[in-house]
């Protein structure tokens, strides 16, 4: 499971990718400092801040995409207490369970967001001397992947949070050496399916075709 990822621009230059990837402007409501009070983790870990994309929520504007940040691993909102007194790791969504599991739930059917990334990463080697493996795409473009976000609110106080979806590996996919789970990666046609809500996501939980991500280093270390 995905418990490190880095993600290293600048919101500007997010959203520059954001088009070039989703062919759709993101709304930046108050100009390029949107979220200039809010600054995300540039090495993210559970309960970090980090950057994630979704629709427009507010009535008074068009509709589109908007950037959000949040703690990375769900808040679900029946959570009694503050959100830093929530305990259980819900960083990662398994596509098996999200739609039955109570933390997930409400939020695959109607809180949808991609997770960008610059990197992800996952570990191999023996006990107390595993070995980092960042996963970046091939051909050098930003990740976009699939994740689901909450608002959690108790006595005055509201976080958002998010996570991302994750698949088992098969054979031929390029972390299946690496790794038994990976993050459900996005194309274009694919993100758009994704923030759809009333569209099948069903197929779009699998892995990318052999060759999308490359590994540094690039061999597994062995346990």
């Amino acid at each position: 499971m995905c418990n490190l990822y880095t993600i290293e621009e600048t919101l500007n230059a997010w959203a520059e990718d954001f088009e070039r990837f989703l062919g759709e402007r993101l709304t930046l409501s108050a100009g390029p400092d949107t979220l200039a009070n809010q600054p995300w983790a540039t090495t993210v870990y559970p309960k970090y801040q980090g950057l994630f994309f979704r629709p427009i929520e507010a009535a008074n504007l068009a509709a589109g995409y908007e950037p959000a940040v949040g703690r990375w691993g769900v808040v679900p909102f029946f959570h009694k207490g503050p959100a830093k007194t929530w305990k259980f790791p819900t960083n990662n969504a398994r596509s098996e369970e999200m739609a039955t599991k109570a933390s997930f739930r409400d939020a695959v059917k109607s809180r949808r967001c991609l997770v960008p990334a610059t990197a992800i990463c996952e570990w191999t080697g023996p006990q107390g001397r595993k070995t980092k493996h960042f996963f970046t795409r091939a051909d050098g473009a930003p990740l976009f992947i699939a994740g689901l976000w909450a608002r959690h609110a108790w006595e005055g106080e509201t976080t958002e949070s998010y996570t991302m979806v994750m698949i088992n590996t098969a054979p031929g996919d390029d972390m299946h050496p690496f790794h038994n789970r990976q993050p459900v990666f996005l194309d274009r046609g694919g993100a758009k399916t994704w923030l759809d809500l009333d569209a099948d996501y069903a197929p779009l939980l699998k892995g990318p075709s052999a060759g999308t991500l490359k590994a540094d280093p690039p061999e597994p270390v062995a346990t």
